[in-house]
């Protein structure tokens, strides 16, 4: 995982949180990451291989921009595989600042040995 955070920091430029933010994190940074790497199991094909989705978040309050294609090819050397992106803009929860947010759609394969 630390290898994917310093990507993460790397390229994009921004800090990067665990989706555990403390509020004044979210308060004193105008663009950063969060990112949730305890997404849902979901089977893949082989008979002992899943995959876990793992979500990265951009957000920004100044209308900031990153770097999306680097950033999706870079964590691919981390093991990550890209599905899509969304993008929503809104309120922050419990804030009164506005916010774009862009969301990373990944997932990781895994084999589990019986």
């Amino acid at each position: 995982m630390q290898l994917t955070v310093k990507t993460i920091e790397e390229i994009g430029g921004y800090p990067v949180f665990q989706t555990n933010i403390a509020k004044d994190e979210l308060e004193s940074n105008l663009s950063f990451f969060i990112y949730e790497n305890n997404g849902q199991i979901r089977k893949a094909e082989g008979h002992n291989q899943y995959l876990r989705d793992f979500q990265l978040f951009f957000i920004t309050k100044e209308a900031a921009e990153i770097d999306e294609f680097g950033l999706i090819l870079s964590l691919q050397k981390c093991g990550l595989r890209f599905r899509e992106t969304q993008y929503d803009y809104g309120r922050i929860a419990n804030t009164d600042a506005e916010a774009k947010m862009t969301t990373f759609y990944f997932h990781r394969a895994l084999v589990v040995s019986e």
